[in-house]
C-alpha cells in the first residue's frame, strides 16, 4: 500500500507546517557552503568552441517543433553541437554582484532551488567531430568538458538503459548531489534536487531541438551498474536521467558495430573536489534514495512494462460551473529569438502585485504546459500521459474571475473550482510569501502517488518531481517570452494546499509556482557569463 511505501512516509516526514517552521533552528553555515561547481582534478580539460548559434525562431515556434516534425535541419555532430547544446542548457548565464561589493554569485540558464545547482551533467560521446570518443564531464564555469576516460561508453550504456541495436552519437547523464540543496533545505532537499533534474531535462529538451535534434530520456536503469558505468562509485553524486540524442530524421548507428569495454577497461581520470570541509548527513535523504534505487532484477522485471495512453484527470462533482475552453489567439509577434529568452530567463524574488495578464497570453502559456514528452516514464506527444495535475490561483487575469481553477491539460479546459479572492489564501499555502499573492497568477502542482506507485513502485518519487520541474521551466520560458517573470515556490503548507483544494488521499502538492511582473532590485548589477562574451 502506498500509505506503507519509504518514499511516502519521507514526504509525510517533510511536509511543512506553521509549527515546524516557526520551531525550526537551522542556520545557514556560510564557512561551510559547498561549491556550486563541481571539477575532477587531474583529468584533462578541452575547451569548447565560442561560436554561439542564434536561432531566427521565437520560444512559441521552437515549442511547437518540439513536438511536432521538426524541420530545423540537424547540426552536424561536432563541437560546435555540443558547445551549443551546453551553452543554451546547463551553462551560467550571468553573474550577479551587489553594487560596490566583491560579493557576486552566478546564475544559471536552468533554474534551481536557491540558485544552488545540485545537478551536473556527464557526456558520453560516440563519432562527434573535434572531440574524441570517451566520458566528459561539463565544467561550467570554463564552458568546458573534462575528459574523464577514452572507453567508448556510450553504446554500452544506452544498450543497457534502453535495450535498442541503436546507439546515439551523445548520451547526457545527469547527476544530482544532495549536499548542495540539503546545506539549505535540510531533509526536504531531495524534493528540491529532483525538481531541479526536471528543469535540467526540459532545458536540453528544448536546446537540442533548436540545433534540429531530438532527445529521449530514461529514468529506469539499474542504478548501481549505471554508477560503475560513470565511473561514479564512491562519489557524492548520484545518476538520475540518462538522455539519448538523436538528430532529426538521420539514420542512426547500428550498436553492433561496437565492441563494448569491461568494467575494468574503462579506467577513469580525475578526482572530484571536496565541496565543503563538512557535508552534514540528513538520513531521510539517504533513506528515501535508497528506496527508489532498482537493482538488476526489479528493472528487468518491469523493463517492457507499457504505460497508459493518457490520465483523464482530476473528477468534480457537484460544481455549479461549467469548464472553460481556452480558444484564444495571439496574433501578433511574442517574443525574440528562443536563444535570448532562454539566456535572460531569471526567476523573480519579489512581485508588484499590480500588473494584470491579458486572457489570451494566460491561455498561451497553458498550453505550453499541456503536453506530454519523450521518456520511458511518459509518452511522447501533445496530449501524453500525466503523473501530475495543475491548479491555478487566478489573480489578475482580464476576462478570468479571481478563483480557484483546475487545468485540464488533455483537453485544454479550465474548470473553476471556487470563485473570489485567492490572493491571501496563495500568499499563506506559500509559507506566507507575498510573491503567491502578487503576481497575474499562481499554481499549484499536484502529484498523483497512487498512478505513480502502480506503476513504477517507489521510484515514482523521482518521476513526479521532474515532471513538475519541466513544467516549471516551461512556465518560466513562457512568461519570459511574454515579458513577465516567474519564480518556482518550493515552501509551501503542504496538508493546507491539499485541504484546501481538496485533494483525495494519494494526491499531494508537490510544487508551486507563481508569473507576474517582477520587481528588480537596484542594488544588484548584471556581469557577464563567461569572458568570451565580453
Amino acid at each position: 500500500m502506498i500509505i506503507d511505501s519509504p518514499f511516502y512516509k519521507y514526504h509525510q516526514q517533510t511536509k511543512h507546517t506553521v509549527e515546524k517552521l516557526s520551531s525550526n533552528r537551522h542556520f545557514l553555515d556560510w564557512a561551510n557552503q559547498p561549491n556550486p561547481f563541481r571539477f575532477y582534478a587531474g583529468a584533462p580539460e578541452i575547451a569548447l568552441p565560442h561560436e554561439m548559434l542564434a536561432s531566427p525562431a521565437s520560444f512559441f515556434q521552437s515549442m511547437d517543433s518540439l513536438f511536432a516534425e521538426n524541420n530545423v535541419e540537424p547540426h552536424k555532430a561536432d563541437s560546435t553541437f555540443i558547445s551549443n547544446l551546453l551553452f543554451y542548457s546547463m551553462a551560467i548565464s550571468a553573474w550577479k554582484e551587489i553594487r560596490g561589493t566583491d560579493h557576486r554569485w552566478a546564475l544559471r540558464v536552468n533554474p534551481s532551488s536557491g540558485n544552488l545547482h545540485p545537478t551536473d551533467t556527464h557526456l558520453l560521446l560516440n563519432g562527434i567531430e573535434g572531440l574524441p570518443d570517451g566520458a566528459y564531464h561539463y565544467l561550467v564555469p570554463r564552458h568546458s568538458l573534462e575528459h574523464r576516460s577514452e572507453a567508448n561508453l556510450g553504446p554500452k550504456l544506452w544498450r543497457l538503459v534502453s535495450g535498442q541495436d541503436v546507439s546515439p552519437k551523445l548520451v547526457i547523464c545527469l547527476t544530482s548531489i544532495f549536499w548542495r540543496e540539503s546545506w539549505k533545505y535540510q531533509s526536504r532537499a531531495f524534493r528540491y534536487c529532483n525538481h531541479d533534474l526536471g528543469h535540467a531535462l526540459a532545458s536540453i529538451m528544448l536546446s537540442a531541438n533548436i540545433l534540429g535534434w531530438k532527445v529521449h530520456a530514461i529514468g529506469e536503469f539499474p542504478d548501481e551498474e549505471v554508477i560503475r558505468l560513470l565511473g561514479l562509485s564512491g562519489n557524492d553524486e548520484k545518476p538520475f536521467l540518462i538522455i539519448g540524442a538523436f538528430p532529426t530524421g538521420q539514420k542512426q548507428i547500428n550498436i553492433s558495430k561496437f565492441d563494448f569495454p569491461s568494467e575494468t577497461d574503462a579506467a577513469f581520470k580525475g578526482e572530484p573536489n571536496i565541496l565543503s570541509a563538512e557535508e552534514v548527513k540528513y538520513p531521510a535523504i539517504d533513506a528515501v534514495y535508497d528506496s527508489t534505487v532498482i537493482d538488476k532484477n526489479t528493472w528487468r522485471a518491469r523493463f517492457a512494462q507499457a504505460l497508459p495512453e493518457m490520465t483523464g484527470g482530476a473528477v468534480f462533482e457537484g460544481l455549479k460551473e461549467k469548464p472553460i475552453k481556452m480558444d484564444s489567439v495571439v496574433e501578433k509577434e511574442l517574443d525574440e529569438s528562443v536563444h535570448k529568452i532562454i539566456r535572460m530567463r531569471r526567476s523573480a524574488v519579489d512581485m508588484d502585485g499590480i500588473r494584470t495578464m491579458p486572457k489570451a497570453e494566460f491561455e498561451l502559456i497553458l498550453k505550453t504546459l499541456g503536453r506530454g514528452f519523450s521518456a520511458d516514464f511518459q509518452t511522447n506527444g501533445q496530449r501524453g500521459f500525466h503523473l501530475i495535475d495543475l491548479y491555478l490561483y487566478v489573480h489578475r487575469v482580464d476576462g478570468l474571475p479571481p478563483g480557484v481553477y483546475y487545468w485540464r491539460r488533455q483537453t485544454e479546459e479550465l474548470q473553476p473550482l471556487a470563485l473570489g479572492d485567492q490572493k491571501q489564501v496563495a500568499k499563506f499555502v506559500s509559507c506566507f510569501q507575498d510573491i503567491a499573492a502578487d503576481g497575474c497568477f499562481a499554481v499549484s502542482m499536484v502529484a498523483n502517488f497512487n498512478l505513480g506507485y502502480e506503476l513504477f513502485g517507489n521510484r515514482c518519487y523521482r518521476y513526479v518531481h521532474h515532471e513538475a520541474g519541466l513544467i516549471g521551466q516551461w512556465l518560466y520560458l513562457a512568461s519570459t517570452a511574454l515579458n513577465y517573470q516567474a519564480t518556482g515556490i518550493g515552501c509551501f503548507l503542504d496538508d493546507e494546499i491539499n485541504t484546501y483544494l481538496p485533494l483525495p488521499d494519494g494526491q499531494e502538492v508537490v510544487y508551486n509556482f507563481t508569473v507576474g511582473e517582477a520587481v528588480f532590485d537596484p542594488r544588484l548589477t548584471t556581469l557577464p557569463a563567461y569572458d568570451f562574451l565580453n
